[in-house]
């Protein structure tokens, strides 16, 4: 019996030599490589739909923290904070925690600056709802600069550091609109930085939104930071990301001027014509999401919309704008 099983397994192992000729392992890798060409497409765009869909609903789940601060306040809160030296660095993100991750805001301390040692465990967490998994995943804020004058930490000198949690999402506190083109006639007052729908330090009343919470922006997807891509290509250029002032921490200042770029590029400001591009161009001052036909925005009213790069300058700068009083064809975009 041994004999006969030791007969059997030399013959088996001879097969296993012999089995597989050169030509035959091409023709299986050739089909291997086939079937990973035909099924990958799929497959990354089943991913790419699943990825939209959460980050569509990470933006709802912000847009109903927004709303839940409002609730009592009939107020949008303020987009940074410590200006004057009245309050203690920070932005919207922190402001709205409570209603999105109250375990969270309980060991937040909004007297001390966001970078503040007290608040470091907190601030370097990475919070999903900020996040939109189409971005680029390990990212992180490297943030350092001393406290405040706002700050209830005494030590002025010492430079604090913190790794700060990410965030895809931004607000507006500016509109740079191009001076010739669409933009030769947009008023010089509303240049400025106190027109948009979330204001610096205090609370901003809905009553100010003149033209109306469904035409107005509140938040943009602006995905990436602190890496700098420009029209879907990822470039060697470092953003302005490291004191006080930084964007693109949940816990930091949260908003940045908006403006438009060329559609090549993305580095060339706009020059009020058909080339100017709001969406996916400039991932520092723009809308930009890692989605391949656009972005996700929120209106003040708490509805979000997937814009794409169709959006033109001027509707952009409408729709950035709370109080320009023009009319606005939301089907155009």
């Amino acid at each position: 019996m041994k004999s006969k099983q030791r007969s059997t397994a030399l013959r088996f192992a001879a097969v296993l030599r012999t089995g597989f000729s050169l030509v035959d392992l091409i023709v299986a890798c050739s089909l291997i490589a086939i079937l990973v060409a035909i099924f990958l497409p799929t497959i990354q765009v089943a991913t790419e739909e699943a990825n939209l869909k959460t980050c569509t609903n990470h933006i709802r789940l912000l847009s109903n923290s927004f709303h839940g601060y409002a609730d009592a306040r009939k107020a949008f809160p303020p987009r940074r904070t410590g200006f004057g030296g009245k309050m203690a660095y920070g932005g919207w993100g922190s402001q709205i925690l409570p209603h999105l991750q109250p375990a969270l805001n309980d060991q937040y301390d909004h007297d001390f600056d966001f970078y503040d040692p007290k608040n470091k465990e907190v601030v370097e967490t990475q919070v999903s709802e900020f996040l939109c998994p189409s971005a680029p995943h390990d990212r992180k804020m490297t943030i350092s600069a001393s406290a405040s004058a706002g700050s209830r930490n005494a030590d002025r000198a010492t430079v604090f550091t913190v790794d700060a949690g990410p965030n895809d999402f931004i607000s507006s506190n500016g509109l740079f609109m191009p001076d010739a083109g669409y933009g030769a006639n947009w008023p010089s007052e509303l240049r400025g930085n106190d027109h948009q729908s979330m204001t610096d330090n205090d609370p901003l009343p809905f009553r100010l939104i003149t033209d109306g919470m469904t035409n107005t922006f509140l938040i943009i997807e602006k995905a990436g930071l602190p890496e700098s891509w420009r029209v879907g290509k990822k470039t060697s250029d470092t953003a302005p990301i490291g004191g006080e002032n930084s964007r693109g921490s949940w816990a930091g200042f949260g908003s940045i001027a908006f403006m438009v770029f060329d559609r090549e590029t993305g580095t060339v400001r706009g020059k009020g014509d058909s080339n100017d591009c709001a969406v996916n161009c400039n991932n520092y001052f723009g809308i930009y999401g890692f989605h391949p036909q656009g972005a996700n925005v929120l209106f003040c009213d708490g509805s979000v919309r997937f814009v794409t790069p169709k959006l033109d300058g001027l509707i952009y700068g409408r729709l950035t704008t709370r109080d320009d009083g023009q009319a606005i064809d939301l089907a155009a975009f």
